[in-house]
């Protein structure tokens, strides 16, 4: 092997990384060729090989070269962070924390490393990881702007939004054109109800950066909120002309098209850009998506079977057994979902395969893959609910220990805030505010409302007068709910027992005649609830039960005949909480009325607060 000397290797590297800086990665990677041959024990040689193969999008190729230049030297904490990095580029979190951790354990002031690390914890939903590290960095450097940002962003996760504007705030003053900051500040802005902040930093942030399409997306979505359907529409687009590939704002539109009643233009965004971009199979993907929730599953398997003649995706496989699935087809459609779980394993088709399984009477195999799933997602609450109906079928007296009917579903009179003369009154002016909220003509695609209509955002973050009494009186009666529990500490409800808790969701229903509830559970709670601000006398029109109106537990989703059980009904009246598990299956059963008769509920979900 030719011996060259060190300050020839020092100076071809640092003409090599010039090439590569410029974008000449083909170049680099030719002459690395003729390098390496000559050097095999030089740790800068293998780090730009690695940085050369990682640009040309060779990520097995650079993994191996990092691992080389780390072989030779371990004491380099910026190839541990740039392996990092690579690591987290190829979904390997696990090793990106090891490689993340010891950069920062080399050089404990490597603010890269640490924000990094940051950005992982939090995209990991690690929250009080990635705050740690974002503050060391602010030890550091008291001014740096993404650690500022970052730190608002933990907190916009927590939901505790005054926190996070208070950070998005901060970064701003050190920077007033750091369009991260702006933006998130934004969002922060309008999931606390505060719509015209919340348009007012997306537009500064547009006149920045006039190309990023989220801008005018989550512009569109404010102004949605607000009511301001022309504006919505007009920023929807102006978002799609941007970014045309963008599933999640195509879906987004045609959910606005859907909720105010405009049908005939459901579905022209995605027919567009997929004539634009023919072999972009994810549009078709959630196009086929949203034709199945809009219950138009003839036209979604044509659209699915199009895509897989482009890519044979996990994804695609799962959603093909779905709609297998709704057109009757039970056993091609799971063994449809298991072939796409073991090209790639997700939560939500597993879920879908447990679902079939139960409708195939295999409760079984089910049972094997909720325990599988559990390890995954052990809080996940529609996990525990296809359990509890596997348990109930076979008999097992774990059901019983699992939900009591009677202990875990509590009904309650909601209390009367302070300066109000009675319970009616505080109802009276609470109705009032939340329908001026309910703005739309039909319910959200992806709910389980039927024949309503449903407030945009979390309703507790508004800063409205009546919402922050009730939020306070929930408050009150969901700590009553709690106090009451006993200490379980194998049981999924009261293993969770806390006096710390957050509202996850929350939200206001308006019921019109025929509306209801399909049976369903909340994945994402601990606690639900159902409050009723306005019920009507249900006995003023003929109903076709006797519980018209009412709230029902234990039914599933399913549809399993005679397999289904209600165990308890729950008869509304004006001013009452129901308090039960986020995992007991409950609906409504439906109404009938003139029009102009409506219920209107406000529910919530909570869980433990996590600091």
């Amino acid at each position: 092997m030719q011996n060259i000397s060190s300050s020839t290797i020092t100076k071809k590297l640092q003409q090599l990384f010039s090439l590569l800086q410029k974008g000449q990665t083909k170049v680099v990677l030719e002459e690395l060729t003729l390098l390496l041959s000559s050097v095999d024990d030089n740790a800068d040689v293998m780090h730009l090989a690695a940085m050369a193969h990682k640009a040309d999008g060779a990520i097995d190729k650079a993994i191996d070269y990092f691992i080389k230049s780390i072989n030779i030297n371990d004491n380099q904490p910026q190839v541990h962070n740039n392996l990092a990095n690579t690591y987290k580029q190829n979904l390997n979190s696990k090793l990106a924390v090891k490689h993340y951790k010891k950069a920062i354990s080399l050089h404990p002031r490597y603010i890269d490393a640490l924000k990094n690390l940051g950005l992982l914890y939090l995209n990991q939903q690690d929250l009080g990881l990635a705050k740690n590290n974002f503050e060391q960095v602010l030890v550091l450097s008291k001014n740096d702007v993404s650690a500022l940002t970052s730190l608002g962003n933990i907190f916009k996760a927590q939901h505790e939004f005054q926190t996070a504007i208070q950070y998005y705030q901060q970064a701003l003053m050190v920077n007033p054109n750091y369009v991260n900051a702006l933006h998130n500040l934004g969002v922060a802005y309008r999931m606390s109800g505060e719509f015209l902040l919340a348009i007012d930093c997306f537009k500064k942030a547009q006149i920045i950066a006039p190309n990023l399409a989220d801008l005018d997306y989550n512009e569109a979505n404010a102004q949605f909120d607000m009511g301001n359907y022309q504006e919505a529409e007009q920023a929807y687009w102006r978002s799609l002309h941007k970014a045309p590939g963008n599933c999640e704002v195509h879906e987004t539109l045609n959910e606005f098209y859907w909720q105010i009643g405009k049908k005939s233009e459901f579905g022209k965004s995605f027919k567009l850009a997929i004539e634009h971009l023919p072999k972009n199979y994810l549009l078709r993907h959630a196009y086929a998506e949203s034709l199945l929730s809009a219950g138009n599953q003839a036209h979604a398997i044509i659209i699915v079977e199009q895509a897989l003649k482009l890519e044979k995706t996990p994804d695609l496989l799962h959603l093909k057994g779905k709609l297998l699935a709704s057109a009757g087809d039970i056993k091609a459609a799971v063994l449809l979902i298991e072939s796409s779980l073991l090209k790639q394993y997700k939560l939500s088709n597993a879920l879908d395969l447990i679902e079939l399984l139960i409708i195939d009477f295999d409760y079984e195999k089910a049972l094997l893959q909720i325990a599988y799933a559990e390890q995954i997602a052990p809080k996940n609450q529609l996990l525990i609910a296809y359990k509890s109906i596997c348990w109930r079928l076979t008999n097992d007296q774990r059901y019983e220990w699992l939900i009591d009917y009677q202990k875990h579903i509590q009904i309650y009179d909601i209390p009367v805030p302070k300066g109000y003369s009675s319970r009616a009154a505080f109802l009276d002016e609470l109705q009032g505010v939340l329908l001026s909220m309910h703005q739309t003509e039909h319910e959200p695609l992806k709910q389980t409302l039927k024949f309503g209509t449903q407030t945009p955002g979390r309703l507790f973050h508004k800063p409205i007068k009546q919402i922050v009494e009730l939020k306070n009186a929930f408050e009150e009666v969901t700590r009553e709910y709690i106090s009451a529990l006993p200490k379980d500490n194998l049981h999924p409800l009261l293993s969770r027992k806390t006096n710390q808790i957050s509202f996850a969701g929350s939200w206001s229903v308006k019921l019109k005649p025929n509306g209801f509830h399909v049976n369903h559970v909340h994945p994402e709670g601990w606690l639900s609830s159902a409050f009723y601000v306005q019920v009507p006398d249900f006995s003023h029109y003929p109903q076709t039960s006797e519980h018209a109106g009412a709230i029902k537990f234990g039914e599933s989703s399913m549809q399993l005949k005679e397999r289904e059980k209600i165990a308890r009904i729950v008869t509304p009246k004006p001013g009452m909480v129901a308090i039960f598990p986020s995992y007991v299956w409950h609906g409504t059963i439906p109404f009938n009325g003139p029009n102009g008769v409506f219920r209107l509920t406000a529910p919530c979900d909570i869980t433990p607060r996590e600091d």
